[in-house]
């Protein structure tokens, strides 16, 4: 049965004016905020979008178990997500387009419910992140300190392996911080780039995330893929092993060159 849990942020949309969703370079929902400035919601791995007319929420909800102001939701056991995931593993299978694994449609992805005055927008994603700002956000850069942003590459650490260096960009954010984070979106711990040539490019990602209410670390390589997984919070000594391995692998073929 299809059941609906409430998701609180700290942004609050306007509870009678309209939003604006946008699908192209800039993918998200703008919005007015309830104190009258401007607000923006992102996507990771925007998968489908339903957008629909309503007063009356299209899912049964328990409105003594949420705060005022709560206007976001996710739909557990959704039927919608279900018929995605059916459809992607039918036709795409191994080729899907997130990172090759279409099961994660159902253990990483969430049907989500944004809720205004007299619209729905649903929408099933690995993630969303929220923006508020005095000005509007529509056609605006990804705020500082936005999670889908490259880390900053200032201060670096750095690691040599096989001849090669490898610089290691860490999340300046605490680390309460991007475990509470990490429930809205996946989270960057740190960053491998790679210099070679005179150039330092990423290669390797160690990302936070929740999957299936579980918190998980996943080093991810330059195309996306799941690499190797970890129980909770991982840790350099844990992942430095494996992009020493890669590096090594990068040195024997630049061998051939």
């Amino acid at each position: 049965m299809e059941t609906v849990k409430q998701i609180r942020i700290p942004v609050i949309a306007d509870s009678v004016l309209s939003p604006e969703f946008f699908y192209g370079d800039g993918t998200g929902i703008y919005f007015v905020t309830g104190d009258d400035q401007y607000g923006r919601i992102t996507f990771e791995n925007l998968d489908s979008v339903k957008i629909c007319r309503g007063e009356v929420m299209p899912y049964k909800v328990d409105y003594s178990l949420g705060d005022r102001g709560t206007w976001i939701y996710q739909v557990e056991n959704s039927k919608w997500q279900q018929e995605r995931f059916d459809y992607e593993n039918r036709y795409y299978g191994k080729s899907y387009e997130f990172g090759g694994d279409v099961n994660e449609m159902l253990t990483d992805f969430k049907h989500y419910l944004f809720s205004f005055h007299d619209q729905f927008i649903e929408v099933i994603a690995r993630g969303f992140w929220f923006e508020k700002s005095e000005s509007s956000l529509f056609g605006k850069k990804l705020m500082e300190g936005h999670p889908f942003l490259p880390l900053p590459e200032d201060p670096v650490e750095r690691i040599t392996a096989h001849s090669l260096t490898s610089q290691i960009r860490k999340n300046p954010k605490p680390k309460a911080q991007l475990v509470a984070d990490a429930q809205f979106c996946s989270q960057k711990i740190c960053e491998f780039a790679l210099e070679l040539d005179g150039t330092a490019t990423v290669d390797h990602t160690l990302l936070l995330s929740y999957r299936n209410g579980k918190l998980v670390s996943t080093l991810r390589g330059y195309f996306g893929r799941r690499g190797v997984e970890f129980d909770g919070f991982a840790s350099l000594e844990q992942v430095i092993p494996l992009v020493e391995n890669y590096m090594g692998e990068v040195f024997e073929r630049r061998r051939f060159l």
